[in-house]
């Protein structure tokens, strides 16, 4: 007789029917055993990983923002404390004026406390020597600012004989850099007097024609006439500045203590009906004279120069962290502002 066998369920024969199969299978073709469910540390790691990017993301934010967003005081990290929105400082002949420059730089904060960023001011009365602002020492990226010192440095290199403005330069591709400006489309082997370049600077704002005179010059020697000139927070390496430093220099040029008289309008000039004129010029009334530089970067809108009115002023607007339909609506506001005050 044969032994009894129990009788197999379906399942227990489905079993044994695949567990043949497998074995005439490869072991990487082989079934796997089913997977498990999370346990309490992977929970926690998961948990950790997604708490850890939503943080690093708001960090990201906030410095892209300058650490300050609309409606919210700036946060400072060197003590912990609330930023008070920059330091005010007045420095002027006539006490008598206080009140006025202190009206201009309260409208001034009141309508940028509520955006994202920090707006930085700098005025100086070119008539009387007066200086005021707001934030004017802090460190703001340059833009496009930053070719002011070159463009001086340029002139200074002429009135010495080391550069000849009638001399042409041959433009090659490695020159061309991206951005603002004509060269970067025209073809190589085109040639440009140095004038023609420097023109070019301020007209434009551009770029090729910067990295060809700078070359040009010597970044050591742009450093050396940047601390002439009194820029002492002005980097060319760092691309950065302070409201403060643009309006020395303007101040400067003005009273004709950087270069010579014509060769002083020959730049103002150049600043002068340029291709960026929506900022600074658009809120002064179109028959007053505005000799400005522009510049602008990702979260960055800066603009600064030198207003012809019976008193002529230097105004100098910075900004950083911007949201940029809000500086774009509003810059052009705040200066208005300003030239209302002071005509």
């Amino acid at each position: 007789m044969f032994p009894f066998k129990k009788k197999q369920s379906e399942e227990e024969v489905e079993q044994q029917l695949q567990e043949q199969q497998d074995s005439h299978l490869p072991a990487r073709k082989r079934r796997k055993e089913p997977i498990k469910p999370w346990g309490r540390k992977e929970r926690y790691l998961v948990l950790s990983i997604l708490l850890f990017t939503t943080l690093t993301s708001a960090v990201l934010a906030m410095a892209a923002r300058d650490w300050k967003l609309p409606g919210l005081p700036k946060l400072s990290f060197s003590n912990l404390n609330l930023f008070d929105g920059g330091e005010i400082i007045i420095e002027n002949k006539n006490k008598n004026k206080d009140s006025q420059y202190e009206s201009i730089i309260a409208k001034f904060r009141n309508k940028t406390n509520d955006l994202s960023g920090t707006y930085g001011l700098y005025v100086v009365d070119l008539t009387t020597s007066d200086s005021y602002g707001l934030a004017q020492n802090e460190i703001f990226q340059a833009a496009s600012l930053i070719k002011l010192p070159t463009m001086v440095a340029y002139y200074k290199e002429v009135e010495k004989g080391n550069i000849k403005p009638t001399d042409k330069y041959v433009l090659k591709d490695a020159d061309k850099i991206d951005g603002s400006g004509s060269l970067q489309y025209e073809k190589s082997g085109k040639a440009y007097t140095y004038q023609q370049l420097v023109d070019l600077m301020g007209k434009q704002s551009d770029n090729t024609a910067f990295n060809v005179m700078t070359k040009k010059i010597g970044e050591e020697k742009i450093n050396t006439y940047t601390l002439e000139f009194g820029m002492a927070k002005t980097s060319l390496a760092n691309n950065d500045t302070t409201p403060a430093d643009i309006g020395i220099f303007f101040e400067k040029l003005w009273k004709g203590k950087l270069i010579s008289d014509q060769n002083k309008e020959m730049l103002l000039t150049s600043l002068t009906d340029t291709i960026y004129e929506d900022f600074l010029p658009k809120g002064i009334p179109e028959d007053i004279r505005v000799a400005h530089k522009f510049g602008r970067e990702v979260h960055v809108l800066n603009d600064a120069g030198i207003i012809y009115i019976e008193k002529p002023f230097v105004l100098v607007l910075m900004t950083k962290g911007i949201v940029d339909k809000e500086v774009e609506e509003i810059f052009p506001e705040l200066v208005r502002d300003i030239y209302t005050a002071l005509n």
